[in-house]
């Protein structure tokens, strides 16, 4: 719900400041049209110590991005999932893997098809669900069930439907072995994942807002003082 709210108040500022630009420079922006892979930006959010933009303002995450150096939105979108405490444990991984991307080891295509956005790091609650998937194709809504049922350890529904994903898996060609492997890889990474869909609504409205830093500088400070434009 928090991060909802930061949310919120930055989609606020940058209407604010949308609003601002328009009376004092004529022109109209529309912050849903932003390309999204402007070096501009990612070049201020890497160099940026400020505090005025929610989501990226603490000291922890100032040095999470000085560590990351995005450059794309999945990096942002990733560095959301570390505002996580129960999360915070992913980041040296993910930070490691992201320098040497070629020393990551992969179990199979599947999961390296699912988890390359991430560097090797289940993240994110949609790749949990597209492992189980993929895997064993037991249908969508089930396997968000089931990682459902991971995330909150509910132990005697997991053991109900681990025999029929070993099963399912096996059907696919994978041994007893490969398959008890894979269960135990998703079901100890997923215990610890976020909604992508969540942390992608946040980077891309962080993201707004230092395009909007970026380019309209003086406009995005004075749409950060409530009400006196209102």
């Amino acid at each position: 719900m928090e991060d909802r709210v930061e949310g919120n108040v930055l989609l606020s500022i940058a209407n604010k400041c949308v609003r601002l630009i328009s009376k004092r420079h004529g022109v109209d922006i529309d912050i849903y049209s932003f390309p999204l892979d402007d070096p501009k930006v990612y070049d201020l959010i890497k160099a940026d110590t400020s505090s005025d933009v929610f989501g990226l303002e603490s000291h922890m995450m100032h040095a999470c991005v000085t560590m990351v150096e995005p450059n794309e939105l999945r990096h942002l979108i990733a560095l959301q999932s570390f505002l996580k405490p129960y999360m915070a444990q992913k980041f040296s991984e993910y930070y490691k893997n992201k320098e040497e991307p070629d020393n990551i080891e992969y179990y199979s295509d599947i999961e390296e098809a699912i988890l390359k956005e991430s560097y090797g790091v289940l993240l994110y609650c949609e790749q949990a669900v597209d492992m189980i998937h993929q895997y064993s194709r037991i249908p969508i809504d089930i396997s968000n069930t089931i990682v459902k049922y991971i995330r909150k350890n509910m132990r005697e529904e997991l053991d109900i439907w681990k025999p029929f994903f070993i099963f399912a898996t096996r059907m696919k060609g994978y041994t007893k072995s490969d398959a008890e492997h894979i269960w135990d890889r998703i079901k100890t990474a997923g215990e610890h994942t976020i909604h992508r869909r969540n942390a992608t609504y946040d980077a891309i409205v962080i993201y707004q807002c230092y395009w909007l830093k970026a380019y309209y500088p003086e406009e995005y400070k004075d749409a950060l003082v409530p009400l006196v434009y209102a």
